[in-house]
C-alpha cells in the first residue's frame, strides 16, 4: 500500500505542476510562437531548401 500511496502523490503533483504551466501559456504566446516557427521556415529553410534544388539542377544539366 505504501508504493500505492506513493504512486499517487506523485501523479496528483505532476497533475498540478501541469495544471501550472497550462494557466502560464496564453493564447498569444501561442500565436506567437507559431509566428517565430514560421518566419525561421521561411527565413533559414527556404533558401537552403532552393540552393539544393538548383545544385540538383546544375548536375543533372551536367550529366
Amino acid at each position: 500500500m505504501d508504493k500505492e500511496d506513493e504512486i499517487l502523490e506523485e501523479l496528483k503533483k505532476t497533475n498540478r505542476l501541469l495544471e501550472e504551466q497550462k494557466e502560464e501559456v496564453s493564447p498569444f504566446q501561442a500565436v506567437m510562437d507559431m509566428v517565430k516557427s514560421l518566419l525561421s521556415g521561411v527565413l533559414i529553410v527556404g533558401p537552403i531548401l532552393a540552393v539544393i534544388i538548383v545544385l540538383f539542377q546544375l548536375i543533372g544539366s551536367w550529366l
